[in-house]
């Protein structure tokens, strides 16, 4: 855990100082792209951290399961179709783990095993142009749905694997740093209904992805 907070707080003091410095740097050296020039295809490849808010299953008598804070990696086509609206289609992957969350007589087992964390999207972005030195920064917002799959690599007694549709919503900002590429520092909530195997009781996930990349366009 504190290594994930360190990563966490590096991402933030990475996306804090570039974006005014890349802001006035761009302003100096890119000049203002003509109408037209931003649509096309852009790719961004992504690192970051993934942060689930909720438990899998709650406590029912024995112990519940958690999916601790752990890395994602991953990356996103979008097509822009115009200087305000584009559609993309994402990918993200997190080697996670699942733990057991302690009943009220004392802890649960630890750690039951490795589990992969893979979600794939559809989303409309929309994006804010802005001239002079403004135009060096991208302020986006985003939402789409897909399906969010956990794939459990251990005895599943209950079954904890599950592929459930997910819904998602951000909000970003693009740095321009030279005529074609870009930074971005993202602030993504994954929404999904796990269903727990041994109840039939479905529970809200909310999945936050922070994550910073660099991306083509």
């Amino acid at each position: 855990m504190r290594r994930l907070s360190g990563v966490l707080l590096f991402l933030f003091l990475i996306l804090g100082g570039l974006s005014p410095g890349a802001s006035k740097l761009t302003a100096q050296m890119i000049p203002e792209a003509p109408f037209g020039s931003d649509t096309g295809p852009e790719f961004f490849g992504l690192a970051g951290i993934l942060q689930p808010l909720n438990n899998l299953t709650d406590n029912t008598g024995a112990y519940g399961i958690v999916m601790p804070p752990d890395v994602m990696m991953g990356g996103e086509m979008t097509y822009w179709a115009s200087r305000a609206v584009g559609i993309g289609v994402m990918g993200l992957y997190s080697p996670a783990t699942l733990e057991a969350v302690g009943s009220g007589r004392g802890q649960g087992p630890g750690t039951l095993g490795e589990t992969e964390y893979m979600a794939a999207t559809v989303n409309l972005t929309f994006r804010l142009r802005s001239s002079g030195s403004a135009g060096a920064l991208e302020p986006y917002f985003t939402m789409g749905g897909g399906l969010r799959r956990l794939k459990f690599y251990g005895a599943e007694v209950p079954p904890l694997s599950a592929t459930d549709p997910m819904a998602t919503a951000a909000l970003g900002v693009r740095v321009h740093l030279t005529s074609s590429v870009w930074f971005r520092g993202e602030l993504r909530d994954m929404a999904s209904y796990y269903i727990s195997a041994a109840t039939d009781a479905s529970k809200l996930q909310n999945d936050i992805g922070i994550t910073i990349g660099f991306g083509v366009r």
